[in-house]
């Protein structure tokens, strides 16, 4: 769904807009295409999905009002500033669909260059920009906002856009940087070995970590910064689409600072309340993501079927997560599709090693180097969809629309989610700023076991024992040979980093000590943030449930939705996978389920952060849906913002006048 920002801008530049797979019949392109634009611009920024998300919405919002207005006239009630009179004049009396794509063109082009001017990769992102508008118009930009008045319509409002959200809380002007957050831990050095002296002091709070004057972002931008800020403390405050016209937010207090959370997710399995007691609960929680680790280990053997017919099809999740997730083996208990309903046919079964499975997953859904990020991701899986060749641009499934209308709708009711998924997430984030694995386990491991109190290394806080996984140190262990003060200490089965000979299989072993590291690059070990809760597992299931409601059907378009694997050059942390195979899913739940597993297989969220994200995720689409249709079912006004119909004589005054008017046109044919 993601393309390397290389090889995309050579497609543009040597082969030009016609390599794009959706031109419209005057060979403009189309609605989806100017969001693959976008989506460009995303894959050069740093990585931060909360302003992407914001982006995304507000690059919707003004899309979709253009388009409502082409093909209805007006547009009600539409959130944030209403068209003028000229633009609805404009778009309205159109009389072909080219003077729409200019307008979202150079709506695009103004919004994309005034939000990203900021972006390391903006030169790049503006000779992109430039390529592809001289393509569809054979006019550069400055020329077309001259020539062509439609083209200057999409910018104005692309601004009138920009300066109405200016001040929405997100801090736009200021980069987005936090207004209020201090970290309540000092920072982790990740360039050196993990200390067993290492400690947290307050072990329930997120840490930020220090790279040594170089970390590389999850979109590959390297920043040349030690430590680390927190991306998007304060969000909880951004307004939001449709979360505060049916929920009130709760505000927590730390340090000085408020954080209003929407949908709270409810309590956290703390530190101090810790019990062991289940994958809520602390110790067992951050466990499970050092067991499940191993499960990346392609040399274990382990054949899974990683087709529809065995995975997917959790149709509910339940109450306690012990019978959701698959502790010992890993994934959940879904039951899979006995059959594919498009079809008819069951689904063909793929046997592929669960270690080669998981690897892929672990850097497919984190959305790293190039990629568009989580909400972006989305926008990328609905654009391949609708270009499906079994895909129907029927409006939730039974009202058959204009293709670019159905784009534009789900568009905005995709982007309006991902924005208040962003907002409760990251407000989450912000109010309990949980820890993340990374120093959660080293933090365990420096205090000991907690299993066995006749053991050497017992503490009641440490990490508990895992046969495999977690294990003491005995007489005649291989660590021991060469260091016999190891006798007693803990050992970790982990991943050990890359390792070139060991081609495109993992390197796994046992390591003594406390340097636990997730599967990522060293030069990004962990996202800079908050754990509680995940952003993955918030965003992709309000996307599915979206892209549910607007297509009218839970399944991927002939029921099978999938992405082509590539042996050995997919993995970027190391080669991989061994064998070539194809992610699938039978429907949008299931990618989204499959999203929120891995972030636990890649080392980045416990259980805890994964499900209450989900749950959220769930009300969000469900309030982002209903604030869209009571929009599409108001009744239109020509001007939401001036027009009122007792102003017969539209003198911006209701009077007299207005009444006698009215008489002398009684009976006249309307």
């Amino acid at each position: 769904m993601g393309m390397s920002r290389l090889f995309v801008f050579c497609l543009f530049s040597v082969f030009g807009i016609e390599t794009m797979e959706s031109l419209d019949a005057q060979g403009n392109l189309t609605i989806r295409d100017w969001n693959e634009v976008v989506l460009e611009a995303i894959r050069l920024d740093l990585a931060r999905p909360n302003v992407h998300a914001r982006n995304l919405y507000h690059w919707s919002l003004g899309v979709s009002a253009m388009t409502e207005v082409y093909h209805q006239g007006s547009v009600a009630n539409w959130p944030g500033p209403p068209l003028s009179a000229d633009q609805i004049s404009m778009l309205a009396d159109a009389e072909s669909a080219e003077v729409l794509h200019q307008a979202i063109s150079g709506y695009t082009h103004a919004f994309v260059t005034t939000r990203y001017v900021e972006s390391p990769g903006f030169l790049e992102t503006q000779a992109y920009l430039a390529t592809v508008f001289e393509t569809t118009w054979n006019l550069a930009f400055d020329e077309a906002i001259d020539e062509l008045p439609a083209v200057a319509l999409g910018v104005a409002h692309a601004h009138v856009i920009n300066s109405h959200f200016i001040n929405d809380g997100a801090n736009q002007i200021a980069n987005y940087a936090n207004p209020c957050y201090v970290p309540l831990n000092d920072p982790l050095d990740v360039t050196e070995e993990g200390s067993c002296d290492f400690s947290l002091d307050e072990p329930d709070h997120w840490q930020p970590l220090a790279f040594g004057g170089s970390f590389v972002d999850q979109a590959g931008n390297e920043t040349f910064q030690d430590v680390v800020p927190f991306s998007g403390a304060n969000w909880g405050g951004v307004v939001p689409f449709a979360l505060d016209q049916y929920e009130t937010p709760i505000i927590y207090e730390r340090g000085g600072c408020e954080f209003p959370v929407y949908l709270d997710p409810g309590p956290l399995g703390t530190f101090d309340l810790a019990n062991d007691s289940g994958l809520y609960d602390y110790q067992t929680g951050f466990a499970t993501v050092v067991r499940w680790q191993n499960h990346l280990d392609p040399t274990d053997g382990v054949m899974w079927d990683i087709s529809p017919r065995s995975l997917g099809n959790m149709n509910a999740y339940p109450s306690n997560p012990a019978y959701l997730y698959n502790v010992e083996d890993g994934g959940d208990f879904g039951t899979g599709h006995a059959l594919n309903p498009m079809t008819g046919e069951p689904y063909a079964p793929q046997w592929v090693l669960r270690g080669d499975f998981t690897r892929v997953l672990a850097e497919f859904w984190a959305d790293g180097p190039d990629s568009e990020t989580p909400p972006g991701h989305w926008f990328g899986i609905l654009n391949e969809v609708s270009n499906h060749s079994d895909f129907t641009f029927m409006w939730k499934g039974t009202e058959p629309l204009d293709p670019q209308w159905w784009m534009a709708r789900t568009y905005m009711a995709l982007g309006g989610a991902m924005h208040d998924a962003s907002i409760a997430a990251w407000g989450a984030k912000g109010a309990f700023d949980f820890v993340r694995p990374i120093s959660a386990v080293r933090h365990m491991l420096s205090l000991g076991q907690s299993s066995d109190p006749n053991l050497p290394q017992y503490q009641p806080d440490g990490i508990p024992l895992m046969e495999g996984v977690v294990e003491i140190i005995e007489a005649g262990d291989p660590l021991a040979v060469n260091n016999p003060n190891l006798l007693g200490a803990i050992k970790t089965r982990m991943w050990l980093g890359e390792d070139p000979g060991n081609g495109s299989l993992s390197n796994f072993g046992w390591s003594s000590g406390c340097s636990w590291w997730p599967y990522q690059r060293p030069t990004f070990v962990t996202p800079p943030f908050a754990g509680y809760v995940s952003g993955h597992s918030t965003y992709s299931r309000a996307a599915a449930e979206i892209l549910t409601l607007a297509t009218g059907s839970s399944y991927f378009p002939g029921g099978l939705g999938s992405f082509e694997i590539p042996a050995d050059t997919f993995l970027a942390f190391e080669s991989g996978p061994s064998v070539a195979f194809t992610l699938q899913w039978a429907t949008y739940k299931d990618a989204a389920d499959q999203c929120a597993l891995s972030r636990i297989w890649g080392g980045i969220h416990p259980p805890m952060d994964d499900i209450r994200g989900r749950m959220m995720g769930i009300t969000v689409a469900e309030h982002a849906w209903n604030q869209i249709m009571n929009q599409l079912e108001s009744s239109p006004a020509t001007d939401p913002g001036t027009f009122c119909p007792e102003d017969v004589d539209e003198n911006g005054t209701v009077n007299t006048n207005d009444l006698l008017l009215l008489l002398s046109r009684f009976g006249d044919d309307c």
